[in-house]
């Protein structure tokens, strides 16, 4: 070594020495770097060409280690970064999670790195719940898409697995003796399940009875047994199970039992919490499904006991008959005809309009329907009937305004004889099989209008062939032509007379027919045709 090369040497540490020791001194400047630094919330560290630390704020100290004059010895990942190529990194360390960036300036280092736990703890939290805001909704609007009850119970599976647990399975109320349940697996290969399950078979602090009952058993050791015999064949051993009740309307409207593989992390809290928030919309759902299930069956009973009967089998008569009701998704309305036997060993037949449409005429067809009824066990006379029907309707709670034709039926010496009286309705057509067709001439009154009401009788012969077509003003007004505003009227005779000589079911439909095509828009009113007519 020269003397100038040992000089130069001694110089530089002179020099560097003397630096340290007017930071150290109390330099006004070095004081307030180290206050702005300190007032940084990142961890701020610069360090010399060989990695030494120059300055170290009081989060690198805290967060680093960083000591002056000495090398960064942090460990693991935070190291490995803090030593290596790239300019930023973004990582965990123990239990936080760190973001640095690096500056490069006249071959000094400097490193501001960051804890951005609590953000990244808000951020997931934030994103979590719109996750679990995004699955209610989409399970609000699949639930809500269906009323059938088994259909509403498969999607409330489909939708909890794999979200929720492994293996979802709904229980419903059933019956007294059995519940009906659900299921369905992760496997990719699995089918959904379904069956039954005896109430006896559960104990009686039983979970699932429990959940029935309105309470969640988070995580039952008892569950694994009362789930053996409904879990997929292979499923495995469960982890964790829990059994959420699906709120109804005045009582649970099922179970939901979810089930997690040996393996899955057990159910948190918040999954608890989004488990009953689903199954609260999921039993929301299935009482609707349940309700609407329930009020179906009900109007398909009283529908089908206002339904026109079947027409009986007549010795001497042939009978046809056809009803379409202005509103057909209702299949009933406020037209009806019925044919029945009387006291006297003969058949009497009506056919009647009732006043509106729909169900509550439907309704008042059927009041009518069980008055004529009783009374005819009374007084089979068509006149009479009509007398006594008339006085019953405006001594009820409500009067119920119809207009009706009465016929009893008596078989004779070649054909049939007819006695007919008519209450407010239009005549019924007689139509002969040797040619001619014409209303009979009968009038009267409406039922229910007026206490002395006046109606009209008369007696017709039919012999071999001829026909009685009995039928409703929704057949003479129903609109129709060019215009949508003609009625279909005496285009009635015309439809008779072309159809003549045909059997009577094939007459009443064929009217039927052409009063609705009449109609192109639609029947404005109920269409009932009865055809009574002497066997040939």
């Amino acid at each position: 070594m020269t003397d100038d090369q040992g000089g130069g040497s001694a110089i530089r540490s002179r020099t560097g020495a003397s630096r340290r020791a007017r930071l150290a001194s109390g330099n006004p400047a070095a004081g307030v770097l180290t206050a702005m630094l300190d007032g940084i919330e990142d961890a701020a560290v610069a360090l010399d060409g060989n990695g030494l630390v120059l300055v170290a704020n009081a989060s690198a100290v805290r967060l680093l280690r960083a000591k002056a004059g000495a090398p960064l010895a942090v460990p693991g990942a935070l190291g490995v970064a803090l030593a290596g190529p790239e300019p930023a990194f973004e990582l965990d360390h123990g239990d936080r999670r760190l973001q640095g960036r690096r500056i490069v300036a006249d071959g000094h280092v400097v490193w501001y790195v960051r804890d951005i736990t609590e953000q990244v703890v808000r951020t997931d939290a934030l994103l979590a719940e719109r996750w679990r805001s995004a699955f209610l909704a989409e399970a609000g609007r699949r639930l809500g898409g269906s009323l059938n009850v088994a259909r509403t119970a498969r999607t409330t599976a489909l939708l909890a697995v794999p979200v929720l647990a492994d293996s979802a399975l709904v229980i419903l109320p059933g019956t007294r003796t059995h519940l009906d349940w659900f299921r369905v697996d992760d496997a990719p290969d699995a089918e959904l399940g379904a069956g039954t399950l005896h109430r006896g078979d559960l104990a009686a602090d039983s979970p699932i009875g429990q959940a029935l009952d309105g309470l969640t058993v988070p995580d039952d050791p008892r569950l694994a047994e009362t789930l053996g015999g409904l879990l997929a064949d292979g499923f495995g051993e469960i982890g964790s199970a829990m059994v959420v009740p699906l709120p109804g309307y005045a009582a649970a409207a099922g179970a939901l039992v979810l089930a997690r593989r040996a393996g899955r992390a057990d159910f948190e809290p918040a999954e608890v919490h989004l488990a009953q928030q689903f199954a609260a919309r999921a039993g929301t759902a299935l009482a609707a499904a349940a309700l609407y299930a329930d009020q179906a069956y009900t109007a398909d009973v009283l529908q089908r006991s206002l339904e026109v009967p079947e027409l009986p089998a007549i010795p001497g008569a042939v009978l046809g008959g056809t009803y379409r009701p202005a509103r057909e998704q209702l299949r009933i309305g406020g037209d009806f005809f019925d044919v029945f036997p009387d006291p006297d060993g003969g058949w009497m037949f009506l056919l009647g309009d009732v006043c509106g449409k729909g169900i509550e005429a439907a309704a008042q067809t059927g009041r009518t329907r069980q008055t004529v009824h009783a009374l005819r066990l009374l007084e089979p006379r068509p006149l009479r009937l009509l007398e006594l029907l008339n006085a019953a309707s405006l001594n009820a709670d409500r009067s119920d305004l119809v207009t009706l034709v009465v016929g009893s039926l008596r078989r004779i010496d070649g054909g049939l004889h007819v006695t007919l009286a008519t209450g407010g309705h239009p005549a019924p057509l007689l139509v002969r099989a040797g040619g001619g067709t014409e209303p009979v001439a009968v009038r009267g009154m409406a039922v229910g209008m007026v206490p002395e009401a006046q109606f009209g009788e008369t007696d017709v012969v039919l012999a071999p062939g001829d026909m009685l077509v009995a039928y409703t003003d929704g057949v003479t007004e129903a609109r129709g032509g060019a215009g949508g505003r003609e009625f279909f009227g005496e285009r009635l005779l015309a439809e008779v007379d072309a159809y003549r000589g045909a059997p009577a079911q094939v007459m009443a439909e064929r009217i039927a027919q052409r009063a609705s095509e009449w109609a192109r828009d639609g029947l404005q009113d109920d269409v009932a045709v009865l055809v009574v007519q002497a066997a040939a």
